[in-house]
């Protein structure tokens, strides 16, 4: 049974037990709960408890009621949170449901991204959900994770692969650990698998080129469908790393051409857009302008681009963390960069080292190996694979950074 503890963490501790259905609690006799202090009103509030959670109604008292210090007229009141009546705290406490150890498997996704792997259980309605789908509270000494629909505590699913005594590791050491992550279960093959594919793609689009107007449709349409399909499985590797997972995600299935490979498409090209703006906008300005004092734009459109740069990265995970461009908001993005500036540059460092090698790799590879169709080949290969390492750099930045972006909680 649930209960309201008076004065927690105090010598005068005592409880109030909540069985379903409505409490008055005030100050006089006659509600079925009795504060005798001069702070709370004669009929303070109405507390009511279902199997789906615990709700706290104002009845006009004098002081206010408030839940962890904002005031309330009527609200959910959640496991942990302090209720404060006038002078006198209170706070919800319900017996923790049994803890549930499960191993994750191919379909244990969670109920409103199925993107994402579920990392959490809830007890009482059976929905599976990962950590941006429940309400995380520091309680007991330690996080704990609530279902938002039922307020149950849900019990954690532990993926196939976590260990069961995993060493906690640095975030730097973790970076250098990405760089084996693709070598991980089947990995080698999904990348093997996913370099044909997209060689097939590419030379589908360079053939279909030459098809006049309706080769140039065909060509558009396999550019989305390329990239739309490799921002979906690299916006993949990214959720399943932050939510803990040590092994590569299969390739996703196109069950919906619009949700599943136009809406990463535009993501993508939307976050380009925003993160890169002022630096193409003043290069438009540049060719078009007439005037002669345009040394300035020397040095203001290569800090742009660097600028540009160093916005991309949080912009990225952001989108993809949010499934949605409105994480794109500056006033989201450079607060998240400033909370976590010291793992975030060191982030843009190894991103940038890894665009460097690609960028190397892109212009020597057919030098060093002129055989035909070899470097083409093994190109591909090598870039798929340094794009994965990038994704599992940022979904470990923001695993090991959650609590201090606090994006969900």
């Amino acid at each position: 049974m649930r209960r309201l503890i008076v004065n927690p963490g105090t010598e005068s501790a005592w409880e109030i037990p909540l069985p379903n259905g409505t409490v008055n609690l005030g100050r006089v006799e006659g509600n079925q709960c009795v504060i005798a202090h001069p702070s709370i009103s004669s009929h303070h509030c109405e507390i009511s408890s279902t199997d789906f959670g615990v709700t706290i109604k104002d009845l006009g008292s004098s002081n206010g009621t408030y839940i962890d210090g904002k005031p309330v007229a009527e609200a959910a009141l959640l496991p942990g949170q302090m209720l404060q009546l006038g002078e006198v705290r209170l706070q919800l406490d319900q017996p923790t449901a049994p803890v549930i150890t499960a191993r994750i498997t191919s379909n244990a996704v969670c109920k409103f991204h199925p993107h994402n792997s579920a990392r959490h259980l809830c007890p009482k309605c059976h929905g599976h959900f990962c950590e941006m789908c429940v309400n995380s509270r520091f309680a007991g000494g330690k996080n704990k994770y609530f279902c938002r629909a039922c307020a149950a505590e849900c019990a954690p699913l532990t993926p196939v692969s976590a260990a069961e005594d995993e060493v906690e590791k640095t975030f730097g050491s973790q970076i250098l650990d990405a760089f084996m992550y693709p070598f991980k279960g089947d990995g080698l093959i999904l990348i093997a698998v996913g370099t044909v594919f997209f060689l097939i793609l590419d030379g589908t689009r360079s053939i279909a080129k030459y098809g006049l107007i309706y080769g140039w449709v065909a060509m558009g349409f396999l550019t989305v469908l390329g990239t739309g399909y490799l921002m979906a499985y690299l916006r993949r590797i990214l959720n399943a790393s932050a939510l803990g997972e040590e092994e590569m995600p299969e390739w996703p299935e196109i069950s919906d051409y619009s949700n599943d490979i136009v809406s990463p498409f535009r993501q993508l090209m939307v976050t380009i857009l925003v993160c890169f703006a002022p630096a193409i906008g003043l290069t438009i300005y540049a060719a078009g302008s007439s005037s002669t004092d345009t040394a300035w734009l020397g040095w203001a459109t290569p800090a742009l681009m660097v600028l540009g740069c160093v916005y991309f990265p949080m912009a990225f995970m952001a989108v993809a963390m949010f499934d949605s461009v409105v994480a794109l908001n500056p006033l989201l993005i450079i607060p998240s960069i400033a909370k976590v500036l010291k793992e975030y540059l060191l982030t843009v460092v190894m991103l940038s080292f890894i665009l460097l090698l690609r960028w190397l790799l892109n212009g020597h590879l057919k030098t060093l190996l002129p055989v035909p169709l070899l470097p083409t080949i093994l190109l591909s290969l090598i870039q798929l694979y340094l794009m994965i390492v990038e994704m599992r750099i940022l979904g470990l930045l923001y695993r090991n950074k959650k609590y201090e972006l606090g994006w969900f909680t």
